[in-house]
């Protein structure tokens, strides 16, 4: 279950009288005539400066919902001697840590006591850190306010001002800050103007420019920098320029510069202030991508993929009665439409799936929530949608649209969160028809029944190649070895599904190696909530990135499949532990160089091509929908009103769009194989991957520097194969099932089979090598029957019932076809 925020405390508003701090000197924390207010869980207090030497509020530990409000009040200081000595500018200075992820302010404000409110004094403070948790152990920069001007104040304003260092975290999930001492500091105004109108322009990583506009008529200023860290300058660089260049500049750093009026007898007027970072040196970066807002205006900004049926990812955004899409346009560019709905049961407040599971060819939506499912059924036209929600009460997670049993009809996959898992299975017509756990003649021996649930990041992907989904359950809630243990169930090709992942439940000693009691194991104990399966090291079978969401029971790992159904824990040495821990872990191929990276709550796990991989955290989308936004073949990110575009390299692609006949309309369970000069790439067609968001469910492969691709082999739910040899690179494929005639294995132009008619074991003789061969059988009607990966010469089909049947051999493509009877 999610940690959701505990009750708020609220401290009441006091004011003091006695031992005010007065001007020109610190607030000398910890000083009891300060005082902490607002409406704030005390939980993320860590730091109070009424008896601690700093004040600081973290709610990143907060979890989902979060409504904190928290300020340090100063005590009441009479600024009548101040006014009347004519120093009639104030200012404030501290140094702090400021970490921010969306909406939260920092602000310092000062009372106005004839209106009985608190006031802004300058612009909010600016974030200064990207580093996440631990940042008060950060730098800290120095913050230097505007001049507050206290000539106009009345009486009752100069005798009960007070200022105050107020944060609103604007009911987002955030980070948080850490304050020094403040000092409060009086003046006369300079006889020298201030400049005017400084900004910074030009920053890259390494140099960056100042500019200005004069104050009066001086000819000279003094300009200086310093890091942000750093006290401010009593001197700087005289110049005669409105403009300055600084060079060898440290990229990725806080800087602060500071400029002033050179006035001759009249002296400095007082030093103007602007702060920025340098940028990252992007030369080795493998790709970048930059945010482009788009107005999406629903609550869940949800899904990066295709609706209207023309195979352009569209950007969807959904609420209880309405369909926000983005259509995106062959020509650039998007059209918006709204798509009004009845009202839906459930929101997906947890996950969206995306798929046609009536064969109309548009996609229709599943919505996960936490009490229930809902289905929106697209029209013949995909112009309007029909709400179908049941009354089952179902703690909703991670959703997949798949073709469970096989008949070429999608059917839904639910998990949840506190009982079995869900599943509704599609009865040919597109009806939906829902069933849990058990469930005879469906899928007997279920898929995920562990009464207490904990089911949170489904995945569905062929893990021992042979040509059917398995599916891999990942786990939230930690410390139970029930409910949190993960689970790799095996798809035996028959309709009987067996967790492998469990040590009591082996489907054999073939697969013993995933067993949680081994060393290298799948079904072990961690919060886990997603996991990113992809072919990590091209060497044709999936291998597993199992993120943890957070370190409290357990690390991420990295797991290289054996291509024999174990596993090997390949962490160690990977760098895959230096990207951030949370609940989002996606695989994509974001710099199209031909191996497969992990996007992972804001980090991108550039793959190296050698099973390790580079962690880049700046300039990286955060974790969402992946898709082609603009058609370019390089992949985008959508998340909270914004498309994070790649900004694209020189290496080349293909995208692949699968259109089942036999199989669903979606291809959703096909195997995409490639071949180039370089050597295979593999994909699955999935609908649901990550933990929350839809993603394109066009296939995507990035090829690097090569220039040709050899051949593009699909393996269909249904069995069939089409093979597709030099196809073009750069551009979009769309492949109908079975439209390419079958390429022949010509090393089993010897086979034979026997007893023919066979009533329960059909032999096998060939002189060529069988083990690992697909062996399928279809019907007299073309519909596969049985399936599974040789490991011998003989097949039992003794579960068939009588008539004619055909046993297909298959391996990288080719096939080789023979007839036989079943008695």
């Amino acid at each position: 279950m999610k940690k959701t925020l505990l009750i708020t405390s609220l401290f009441a508003l006091f004011c003091f009288t006695a031992k005010a701090q007065v001007l020109n000197q610190p607030a000398n924390w910890p000083n009891e005539n300060w005082s902490v207010t607002g409406t704030y869980n005390l939980a993320y207090l860590y730091a109070d400066p009424t008896s601690i030497s700093s004040f600081s509020f973290d709610d990143d530990d907060a979890g989902g919902t979060s409504d904190n409000s928290v300020a340090s009040e100063s005590p009441i200081i009479d600024l009548t001697a101040a006014y009347n000595a004519n120093e009639s500018e104030i200012l404030v200075t501290f140094q702090y840590v400021l970490n921010t992820i969306g909406s939260e302010e920092f602000r310092l404000q000062y009372w106005d006591a004839d209106n009985s409110q608190w006031t802004n004094w300058g612009n909010k403070v600016s974030d200064n850190t990207n580093f996440g948790s631990n940042f008060c152990n950060r730098n800290r920069t120095f913050f230097t306010s505007d001049l507050l001007t206290i000539t106009p104040f009345t009486s009752n304003q100069l005798q009960n001002f007070r200022y105050r260092l107020s944060y609103n975290d604007n009911s987002t999930y955030g980070w948080g800050f850490c304050i020094d001492s403040p000092t409060i500091s009086s003046m006369e105004p300079p006889a020298c103007p201030s400049v005017l109108n400084l900004s910074i322009n030009n920053v890259n990583a390494n140099s960056a420019q100042a500019n200005w506009n004069i104050g009066s008529t001086e000819t000279s200023w003094e300009i200086a920098i310093q890091l942000a860290s750093e006290n401010p300058p009593t001197t700087g660089t005289t110049i005669t320029n409105l403009s300055y260049t600084f060079s060898s500049l440290t990229q990725e750093t806080n800087y602060i510069v500071y400029v002033r009026a050179v006035c001759g007898s009249d002296g400095f007027s007082l030093w103007e202030t602007i702060s920025f970072t340098t940028g990252t040196d992007l030369s080795e970066y493998p790709v970048t991508f930059t945010a482009n807002p788009i107005s999406t205006s629903e609550t869940y900004d949800i899904a990066l993929v295709d609706l209207n049926g023309d195979f352009l990812d569209d950007v969807v955004s959904v609420s209880a009665n309405n369909i926000n899409v983005h259509y995106q346009l062959a020509s650039g560019g998007f059209n918006m439409v709204n798509i009004a709905t009845t009202n839906a049961d459930y929101s997906p407040s947890w996950s969206l799936a995306a798929g046609d599971f009536d064969k109309n060819g548009y996609n229709d939506l599943l919505y996960g929530a936490t009490n229930g499912v809902t289905f929106m059924k697209a029209n013949d036209t995909g112009t309007a949608y029909t709400e179908i929600s049941g009354p089952e009460d179902i703690f909703s997670q991670r959703s997949n649209f798949v073709d469970i049993n096989n008949d070429g009809h999608l059917d839904a996959f639910v998990c949840h969160d506190v009982q079995a898992n869900v599943y509704y299975i599609n009865d040919g017509s597109g009806n939906l028809n829902y069933y849990q756990g058990q469930s005879a003649g469906v899928v007997p021996n279920g898929l995920g029944l562990t009464p207490g649930g904990g089911n949170y990041g489904t995945v569905w992907i062929d893990f021992d190649n042979d040509r059917d989904m398995d599916l891999f359950i990942a786990k939230c809630r930690g410390g139970s070895t029930t409910i949190s243990t993960n689970e790799l169930w095996r798809n035996d090709g028959n309709g009987v599904f067996v967790n492998v992942a469990d040590s009591n439940g082996w489907y054999n000693t073939n697969y013993s190696g995933v067993g949680h009691n081994n060393s290298s194991n799948l079904g072990d104990n961690v919060q886990t909530w997603s996991s990113a399966w992809a072919d990590y090291d091209n060497d044709g079978d999936m291998d597993v990135y199992v993120g943890a969401s957070s370190d409290s029971n357990g690390n991420s790992k990295l797991m290289r499949n054996n291509g024999d159904g174990t596993f090997t824990d390949v962490t160690a040495g990977s760098g895959v532990l230096d990207a951030s821990m949370g609940i989002e872990n996606a695989p994509a191929d974001f710099d199209n160089d031909g191996y497969v990276d992990i996007l992972t709550n804001g980090d991108i796990l550039f793959n190296n091509g050698d099973f390790t991989f580079t962690n880049y955290d700046n300039y990286m989308p955060p974790t969402g929908a992946i898709g082609d936004a603009n058609n370019d073949g390089f992949l985008d990110v959508f998340r909270s009103g914004n498309i994070h575009i790649n900004n694209t390299n020189s290496n080349n692609w293909i995208k692949i769009n699968t259109v089942g006949n036999s199989s669903n309309y979606n291809g959703i369970g096909a195997r995409i194989e490639i071949l180039t000069p370089s050597g295979k790439q593999i994909r699955d067609v999935r609908s649901g991957e990550g933990f929350e968001f839809m993603s394109s469910l066009n296939t995507h492969f990035g090829i690097g520097t090569d220039t040709v691709i050899n051949s593009i082999t699909i393996y269909w739910p249904s069995g069939i194969v089409d093979y597709i040899a030099n196809p073009d690179i750069n551009t979009t494929h769309n492949i109908v099932e079975g439209s390419v005639l079958s390429v022949i294995d010509e090393t089993l132009e010897d086979v034979s089979i026997y007893p023919n008619p066979v009533e329960d074991e059909l032999n096998i003789k060939t002189s060529a090598d069988l083990n690992n061969k697909i062996a399928t059988v279809f019907d007299i009607n073309g519909k596969r029957v049985l399936n599974l990966k040789l490991k011998s010469t003989t097949i039992d089909v003794s579960t068939l019932t009588s008539g004619v049947y055909f046993l297909r051999l298959e391996s990288e493509g080719r096939v080789m076809k023979r007839k036989f009877i079943k008695q």
